[in-house]
């Protein structure tokens, strides 16, 4: 990546650090801030300042700079440096923190003692803070925040009685706007069609183009995860076990398609088992009716021709629903994400070394050597390059884990990159989409 001066305080304030709350649905971007290392001097550094220790003879004493920071990235290869500038080999995604933590703190005290702050751009941040999740809506556009229009259909069906868009206030629902999907007792499947398509941001999975080599929407896995409940009554008759509810169409730049049907016994572990009427997300298999194509393995799937679809609009990527009417339905939303925001928002314990990973380089490194160092040359804060949209998200979990961590003595600082970020809004600049960091979150 090119350099980047940091010229002053001012400019790392307007790099931006994000907030966010999560929720089942679309939560709001709050800008934080958190207690700073003492200074009086403005923040003076540029990105990847430092390979060997012949730099410290002139980025404080020639130069002037008070910041350290190189950049690292969750590959072979790509960790901090020892003092001759080569790479540590055990600096990276989950390696034993006993065989680098050592070597990382020595680091940040030799920039304390050159004086120097430290800017923390780390693999295991970086491979969490790039996870990548969209939450598409079921319910009409006028029914969210106008502002996230592009997380909507531009087909979304309404027939009134069988087909509506509702708040769900059962006691499952928790007042979510959903479509609710009520079949004809005198016809069964008589309403059957697609209930929603045409995704109106449909980028999101198709940018092949980042120059570096962890980042890419075709270099993680995918997982497609509607969030569906049916009538727990109808689900628990031995007589519906084989009985269609919907099925998902996946679509890619290209056209093709995969489809994955949902019956309702998928909404149980086994035939037997009974279904309390809540949400699911995720469904079980069958020997004759797995859940397979939920789950794009990583590959070039949904832009297989590489084709740029930054200010290209011919694409057909979609998550389409059709619903077979047979029974009665209630569909939030479909979540799209990536194996590392799965991996630190939905599945943690699926992997939990990297998680423990993520919260020893916060508090075992930077918050330790903060409180350590009796210098105002500190760890500063963490930090990652450009994002899009959909890797807000992640952006904002790992950000309140540091926060919370440390005390909010830290906090993840990041580029904010107008142009990439609404480059997967449709006609942002028609619309004049806004470049307010509360207002250009989707979760």
């Amino acid at each position: 990546m090119k350099a980047k001066i940091l010229v002053s305080l001012l400019l790392i304030t307007a790099a931006a650090v994000y907030s966010f709350t999560r929720s089942e649905n679309n939560s709001a971007v709050k800008l934080i801030s958190s207690e700073d290392p003492p200074q009086t001097d403005f923040i003076l550094g540029a990105m990847s300042n430092v390979f060997d220790n012949t730099m410290y003879n002139y980025l404080s004493d020639s130069l002037n700079f008070n910041m350290w920071h190189l950049y690292a990235g969750p590959v072979a290869n790509y960790g901090w440096t020892y003092n001759d500038g080569t790479r540590i080999p055990a600096d990276t995604l989950g390696a034993d923190t006993n065989s680098y933590g050592p070597l990382i703190k020595y680091r940040i005290t030799q920039n304390s003692q050159n004086d120097l702050m430290t800017l923390m751009t780390r693999p295991v941040i970086t491979y969490f803070s790039y996870g990548q999740r969209s939450d598409y809506q079921m319910e009409e556009s006028t029914k969210v925040d106008p502002y996230y229009f592009f997380y909507t259909y531009k087909y979304s069906k309404v027939n009134n009685p069988f087909v509506t868009d509702i708040e769900d206030n059962s006691q499952y629902g928790n007042g979510e706007y959903v479509k609710r999907c009520i079949y004809d007792r005198d016809s069964p499947g008589s309403n059957a069609g697609l209930i929603v398509s045409g995704l109106k941001g449909n980028k999101e999975q198709a940018n092949t183009f980042w120059d570096v080599p962890y980042l890419g929407d075709a270099n993680n896995d995918w997982y497609i995860m509607p969030r569906i409940r049916i009538d727990s009554v109808f689900a628990n008759d031995p007589l519906n076990q084989e009985k269609e509810v919907c099925k998902i169409i996946i679509t890619n730049w290209d056209g093709d398609s995969l489809t994955q049907i949902l019956k309702v016994k998928n909404f149980k572990p086994n035939i037997g088992s009974i279904y309390n009427g809540d949400y699911l997300e995720e469904y079980f298999h069958y020997l004759n009716d797995s859940i397979l194509n939920l789950i794009i393995p990583a590959s070039n799937w949904f832009n297989p021709n590489q084709t740029d679809p930054f200010g290209n609009n011919d694409g057909q990527i979609d998550f389409k629903v059709y619903w077979y009417a047979k029974c009665d339905m209630w569909i939030d939303r479909i979540r799209v994400e990536n194996e590392p925001a799965r991996r630190l928002m939905t599945k943690p314990d699926e992997n939990p070394y990297l998680i423990k990973q993520l919260e020893y380089e916060i508090k075992g490194i930077a918050l330790l050597m903060r409180q350590s160092l009796y210098s105002n040359y500190q760890p500063y804060k963490f930090y990652i390059e450009e994002f899009e949209m959909n890797h807000l998200p992640s952006i904002g979990y790992v950000n309140k884990m540091i926060r919370d961590l440390t005390n909010d003595s830290m906090s993840l600082m990041v580029n904010y990159n107008y142009d990439l970020v609404k480059a997967f809004i449709p006609d942002s600049d028609l619309i004049g989409h806004s470049d307010s960091p509360e207002k250009n979150n989707s979760n």
